[in-house]
């Protein structure tokens, strides 16, 4: 790969329009003093003090985050609830420089969260059980549909549209099997507009967009075990999957580095990275990383290295949700 070519792609003045559509949530990590523990008078049971919060935008919010730091215009397209989590959720999508007018507001969804409570005693922390909201109905038809035609909108307007399935559940989200279809024949539609999803569970369903899973995601398609996989496993599969769906197959493998099938096998070796890490948010980093990588009109394989560039930055920022900037990318790629 010719890394200065692909410095001078991604340093061009094109400024690339993404829209990232699908599941956002809002990430709490709230800091617990154990030196404050109170016992509630009504319960007996032990109440935690709360004494610092850091709130990030998580999921889509996460892809929404590294785009918007790399230089990217953004459009979002999801849904929040009318309750004080989607407040602070938006507040954060603009922060960063994100349009939501293509939101979605209602009164018949919870804002997704996840509240990650952290435990200070003395010299040390440790993070708690997560609390997990989000909704366990089925998305309101009318909601489906309102999403449709926003998503129609901003197309037209987009160079890429990353979609976030985020959950695993079935039509309880903004990704749902009808939505599924509809972005199927948006992409046939849009075929100059790089499509490219990210689902946890469900991505063998996505026609016509580029499709990246990491290593456990793809051996639940397959039936396999997740500790078998390595590169050459990983490309095995992803040339199964190609096969079947006739789009670019990008398979991430962790501290492994990546692979990619376009029709072609290519490993993508990983970033060194030392000192401890904090593997939240690294899928999303690569998924904006490789999707500005392909806006601004990289290859598929030039853009699995600078995806796999962004990853490895994230990890290093430690609780909290972390992002990468194009000038660490660039400076990661000028000493490959």
């Amino acid at each position: 790969m010719n890394n200065k070519a692909l410095i001078e792609i991604l340093k061009s003045r094109k400024k690339p329009v993404i829209t990232v559509f699908g599941d956002f949530c809002i990430d709490k990590y709230l800091y617990i003093d154990g030196a404050l523990d109170e016992i509630s008078l009504e319960t007996g049971l032990t109440a935690y003090q709360v004494v610092k919060k850091k709130i990030y935008a998580g999921a889509g919010g996460t892809i929404v985050n590294n785009l918007c730091s790399l230089g990217a215009k953004v459009y979002c397209v999801g849904i929040l609830g009318e309750d004080g989590d989607g407040y602070e959720l938006e507040k954060c999508l603009k922060e960063v420089g994100a349009d939501t007018s293509f939101m979605i507001h209602t009164e018949k969804r919870y804002t997704c969260a996840y509240e990650k409570p952290i435990r200070l005693e003395k010299d040390s922390e440790h993070e708690m059980n997560r609390i997990d909201i989000k909704n366990f109905s089925k998305t309101p038809m009318a909601l489906q549909e309102k999403l449709i035609e926003n998503i129609k909108a901003v197309a037209e307007l987009s160079d890429g549209v990353i979609i976030c399935d985020q959950f695993e559940e079935e039509d309880f989200a903004a990704v749902t099997s009808h939505i599924r279809k509809f972005l199927g024949n948006l992409a046939r539609i849009y075929s100059s507009v790089v499509f490219y999803v990210d689902s946890r569970r469900y991505i063998d369903r996505f026609n016509n967009s580029i499709l990246k899973c990491n290593e456990k995601e793809i051996s639940k398609i397959f039936g396999i075990d997740a500790q078998v996989i390595d590169g050459d496993t990983a490309l095995k599969y992803a040339e199964l999957l190609y096969k079947k769906k006739h789009m670019p197959i990008y398979v991430t493998l962790g501290e492994y580095g990546s692979v990619l099938f376009d029709g072609n096998s290519h490993k993508i070796p990983p970033f060194p990275v030392k000192g401890p890490i904090d593997i939240v948010g690294a899928g999303d980093a690569f998924n904006a990383g490789a999707v500005f990588a392909l806006t601004k009109g990289a290859t598929y394989e030039e853009a699995a290295y600078v995806g796999s560039a962004a990853s490895s930055i994230v990890i290093k920022q430690l609780k909290v949700t972390g992002t990468a900037n194009l000038e660490d990318i660039i400076i990661l790629l000028k000493n490959m």
